[in-house]
């Protein structure tokens, strides 16, 4: 409860945070800034997602089997070889806008804007590789303490940010700031406590590619149409149109980060009850979990519903239009996705990469038709509305392969760990 605890109040902070720094651009910026500011949090989102995509499993599933050297060896070979590929990528990102700013195709405030971009990237991603590792070893409580100070910094930067004439480009330089200091934090604490090895394990990232690549492209899929439509209403409607979806979305965030940060320890909880009960086993608990957060979902939109006029006129000081149904259907987006979300873990556990990667590609090919259709007919509402159709297809999707998955899966009697279970590899939950 003490780590699930820890988990919790950090997402509780990074949801307080990510909402105070939304109220403080959509009341103190034009729509344009803030919805340049959403472009760049929303790649940010992008590399994050397909970093933990890719990493997240694999950590999970070797650590748990490797003594504690194993597992430095293996968190300093990734962080080794994963620092080289970033740092590779934001380079030629850097040369390209450099290239086309030279050659007039794109202004100075869009070169700019995307060179901040680019580290603030590099830096996100260091910050939340080193936050999977902490979470991998149950050690909730230091990602708990750099969260806080990353909230206060990126509060802090982001205040500053609109006092300036750039608000997007300084606040997306305040983001690179916070994370580069919660990465450091992180990153001792890990070498002070664990065992860390930066020269182990090399070519990791080329073992795991295999499975690895799956559970990304599934990421990237997922995030077309979950995270990216800020791209395709700047596309099909313009820059300004992303505030008004943007805006009301923020106000369901809470429930994404407690889903969140349920899921952070949830995988390796998932592992234990998979080894120790079976799969059927698993997929009941999973479900229980999935009704809470259903229940607790729209406990919250409920409440949301009955002070919406008062959030609109007096904390965000803005009306938008379809501002009713934005909201409507923000809600009934986060309720599905808040429940599917958990039976995830079941799939994931058992490698089922290539069912969820065609499921995602199912998903986000309706959903983004859909939003696409709806923006023509119905303005920004159709960004979410293509966002519900689409949670919902995965969730429908998820659930019969999950049954399918458990179908054939005999319950297993609960194994007691025997000592050297317990003395290998970092301590599950």
């Amino acid at each position: 409860m003490r780590i699930f605890s820890s988990a919790l109040a950090s997402q509780a902070v990074l949801s307080a945070t990510g909402f105070l720094v939304g109220l403080l651009l959509i009341r103190y910026t034009s729509d344009l800034q803030y919805g340049y500011y959403m472009l760049v949090l929303g790649g940010i989102i992008f590399a994050v997602s397909l970093q933990n995509a890719f990493l997240g499993p694999a950590l999970v599933n070797r650590m748990a089997r490797l003594d504690p050297a194993g597992c430095g060896d293996l968190a300093g070979g990734v962080y080794r070889e994963q620092r080289l590929l970033v740092v590779g990528i934001a380079v030629a990102v850097a040369l390209i806008a450099a290239t086309l700013w030279a050659a007039h195709l794109i202004s100075s405030a869009t070169a700019l804007l995307v060179l901040i971009a680019t580290v603030s990237t590099v830096a996100a991603l260091r910050r939340e590789y080193f936050r999977l590792v902490q979470l991998a070893y149950r050690r909730a409580h230091a990602v708990l303490r750099a969260d806080v100070l990353y909230a206060f910094l990126l509060g802090s930067g982001v205040l500053i940010a609109t006092r300036t004439t750039v608000p997007a480009a300084a606040a997306a330089l305040a983001l690179a700031f916070a994370a580069l200091v919660a990465g450091r934090i992180l990153e001792r604490n890990l070498r002070k406590h664990e065992a860390w090895n930066p020269a182990g394990e090399p070519g990791i990232l080329r073992a795991i590619a295999p499975l690895g690549a799956w559970s990304t492209a599934g990421a990237a899929i997922h995030w077309s149409f979950n995270q990216g439509y800020v791209f395709l209403v700047a596309g099909t409607l313009d820059v300004s149109a992303v505030a008004a979806i943007a805006a009301t979305r923020m106000l369901a965030m809470p429930v994404n980060l407690l889903s969140v940060g349920i899921g952070s320890l949830m995988l390796p909880v998932s592992l234990r009850w998979l080894m120790s009960r079976g799969a059927a086993a698993l997929l009941q608990r999973l479900c229980w979990l999935a009704l809470a957060m259903a229940v607790i979902a729209m406990g919250y939109f409920s409440v949301l519903w009955i002070f919406r006029d008062w959030l609109f006129e007096t904390v965000l000081r803005k009306q938008f239009e379809q501002r009713d149904l934005l909201l409507k259907l923000w809600s009934a987006s986060f309720i599905v996705m808040a429940a599917h979300q958990q039976l995830l873990f079941l799939l994931v556990l058992r490698e089922r990469f290539r069912w969820l990667t065609a499921l995602a590609l199912c998903s986000a090919l309706i959903a983004i038709g859909v939003s696409y259709w709806g923006m023509q007919h119905l303005g920004g509402a159709g960004a979410p509305l293509g966002i519900l159709v689409g949670e919902g297809i995965s969730g429908i999707g998820i659930a019969i392969l999950c049954l399918r998955e458990t179908a054939a899966s005999p319950p297993r009697q609960e194994q007691k760990p025997t000592p050297s279970d317990r003395s290998v590899g970092p301590a599950l939950p």
